[in-house]
């Protein structure tokens, strides 16, 4: 059902933009096909250019994940919560903002994954390594907000939150949790801070350069 409803909503979204066609007749056609659908399934206009996406992650709460989470959901004007079975990231709001932070969002995840991995000595402890990619996400959300001040869309951002998360509300019963305090290794905070400042923030994803945000300099 909830693939159907999506086939739907990108229908409806077609015929919304052929109905602001010059050729009026072409025009009326699509507004009053794209008005049926939305009667028919019980659609607003919110819930057309709204939607949510999901991104694989671990069932075990970690601090940094959730910085970087907020960090991109602040940037693009989304609303995002963490699904409490699978540990999924859930992103809500518009499509195009929910496309940039989602993919944000899985290619910061993966950066600092990575470099964890090569700079971080396999027999290392836990604490060690999430204290570390905590120290990097830290870096990276700073880096973020100093960019987002920018961006061309910052004077809309608090309504797009506010917006996404009225679409959240609506559509999942949302849980106030709040986990337990993360023990962090101070040293390893610090060292992961060093290396949050290697990781590129230029990222354009498909079809959305006006969403891009980007430094003057070069990332590692």
């Amino acid at each position: 059902m909830k693939n159907n409803i999506s086939i739907i909503k990108n229908k409806i979204r077609k015929l919304l933009a052929l109905s602001k066609s010059p050729n009026e007749n072409e025009a009326a056609a699509a507004l009053e096909k794209a008005n049926k659908l939305m009667e028919e399934y019980s659609l607003d206009e919110t819930e057309i250019h709204f939607e949510s996406a999901g991104v694989k992650s671990t069932k075990t709460y970690t601090l940094w994940r959730t910085i970087i989470a907020n960090a991109v959901t602040w940037l693009y004007g989304c609303y995002s919560y963490r699904d409490q079975d699978t540990g999924e990231r859930i992103f809500s709001g518009e499509s195009l903002d929910v496309f940039m932070a989602s993919e944000m969002f899985a290619y910061l995840t993966k950066a600092i994954e990575r470099c964890a991995k090569t700079n971080i000595r396999k027999n290392a402890k836990y604490k060690f390594r999430q204290s570390f990619k905590t120290g990097m996400a830290r870096r990276i959300y700073d880096r973020i907000m100093q960019l987002g001040k920018s961006c061309s869309w910052s004077s809309r951002r608090d309504e797009k939150i506010e917006k996404a998360l009225e679409y959240t509300g609506r559509s999942v019963q949302l849980v106030d949790s709040k986990p337990g305090k993360t023990s962090i290794n101070r040293s390893a905070a610090a060292r992961g801070t060093l290396y949050g400042d290697g990781v590129s923030l230029v990222r354009q994803a498909g079809y959305s350069p006006n969403l891009m945000i980007a430094e003057n300099k070069e990332g590692a």
